[in-house]
């Protein structure tokens, strides 16, 4: 039930992340876009980060060090750019206009999702025990 629950939330703060964005002219997103793309996006997002995000993090863990976790975070906003590239054959079609838009969505979602995370999982962890 967590899992499904951790995808919707995901996939919420996905959404949240590219109006946020279309609201400040950092992204793109087609009109035309149906309700699931988004579960599709989240599913590449986790395939991603579970992928290519650890490889990119150990190669890129000497410049992580010198920049004291800057890199960390141009890591994140690519591999945010990069789930946009590839979704876009599934029908979930979002552009970052600049490197900026890939930086601030990566963060959004890392912050939403982590927010809505607390929020919901933690009250659903208590009603187990």
């Amino acid at each position: 039930m967590q899992l499904i629950l951790r995808w919707v939330i995901t996939a919420a703060a996905l959404y949240a992340t590219i109006l946020i964005l279309q609201a400040f002219g950092q992204a793109r997103a087609a009109p035309d876009s149906q309700w699931y793309s988004w579960f599709v996006a989240v599913i590449i997002m986790g395939l991603v980060n579970a992928l290519i995000r650890p490889v990119a993090r150990f190669l890129t863990a000497p410049l992580n060090c010198l920049t004291f976790g800057i890199m960390g975070v141009i890591v994140n906003a690519i591999m945010f750019w990069l789930v946009g590239a590839l979704t876009d054959a599934a029908g979930f079609k979002v552009f970052t206009v600049t490197p900026l838009g890939a930086l601030g969505g990566a963060i959004l979602v890392g912050v939403i999702g982590g927010a809505l995370n607390l929020l919901l999982i933690r009250k659903d962890e208590e009603n187990d025990r």
